[in-house]
């Protein structure tokens, strides 16, 4: 294989085939045996297989993923030939170069098994989805993991992220906390997270902040504002590879003590259940 087939193959493998979304995975799918209207195949694969609407703001974020407009930093040249699909008319077909690469049998047969591999993984793991996301409860992501699935227009590098982030077009506010905190990191970041019960987490605004700060306003104004805020909190620091987040569900700020507390839900979707 040529060294653009080997990227490919490592960009289905690292971002893919874990099977943490179905959509790039059946998108692939499709592109093996479709060349164009793509997106309208997809659309209606998705609905009579899995029940999955897709959304303006699901077919950008998946168009952005699958032509490399998605990455930020680094990870956009790294991965700057892994562009599957390109605009054909008001639609998309698949790119010249993903579907040169399909004519080599091995690259073929290598990017079938991984796709399969990465459905299955999905149907075994990641399809009972909490209520309307792309996740399931007290299963871990990772900062991009979290950008693609909130349907972000581009990931954000962590730095950026620095424990939280409002995404104005989403309206899509995830919450990242490390609650076994290293004992040589600044004052300033020390922010003193725990939980008070099973359900209630005190969670630390970032330092400088004030009840009139436009993020803490987010917080607390978020059901008024229909801002989604979704928690996500690994023990420490020690997971230096994956840095993998638990999912814990959609947060609340209890008013006056500025508390978020989660709502956990075992079976994933139906009435609320609080603990």
């Amino acid at each position: 294989m040529s060294k653009d087939e080997e990227k490919v193959i490592e960009f289905i493998s690292r971002k893919l085939a874990a099977g943490k979304r179905v959509q790039e995975l059946e998108l692939l799918k499709r592109l093996m045996t479709y060349q164009h209207g793509i997106l309208a195949i997809l659309e209606k694969s998705l609905k009579e297989d899995y029940g999955i609407a897709m959304d303006a703001e699901a077919k950008r974020n998946l168009v952005n993923v699958m032509t490399n407009e998605f990455p930020s930093g680094s990870g956009k040249k790294t991965y700057d030939n892994c562009i599957f699909i390109e605009k054909d008319g008001g639609e998309y077909g698949i790119s010249v170069s993903f579907g040169r690469m399909l004519k080599n049998p091995d690259f073929y047969e290598i990017v079938n098994e991984l796709v399969d591999f990465g459905i299955s993984r999905y149907r075994a793991n990641f399809s009972r989805c909490y209520r309307d996301t792309n996740f399931v409860l007290y299963l871990k992501y990772t900062y991009e993991d979290v950008c693609r699935l909130l349907n972000w227009e581009n990931n954000e590098v962590p730095l950026n992220i620095g424990g939280y982030k409002y995404d104005r077009k989403t309206k899509r506010f995830p919450v990242f906390i490390n609650y076994d905190k290293p004992a040589d990191i600044s004052d300033t970041t020390k922010y003193e997270d725990h939980f008070q019960n099973a359900g209630t987490l005190i969670a630390i605004s970032k330092s400088g902040r004030t009840k009139q700060s436009e993020d803490v306003q987010n917080f607390l104004c978020a059901k008024e504002r229909g801002i989604d805020v979704h928690l996500f909190v690994r023990k420490n620091k020690d997971d230096k590879i994956s840095k993998e987040f638990y999912y814990l569900g959609h947060v609340r700020v209890r008013e006056g003590g500025g508390v978020l507390y989660a709502e956990y839900n075992e079976d994933g979707g139906g009435d609320r259940v609080e603990s």
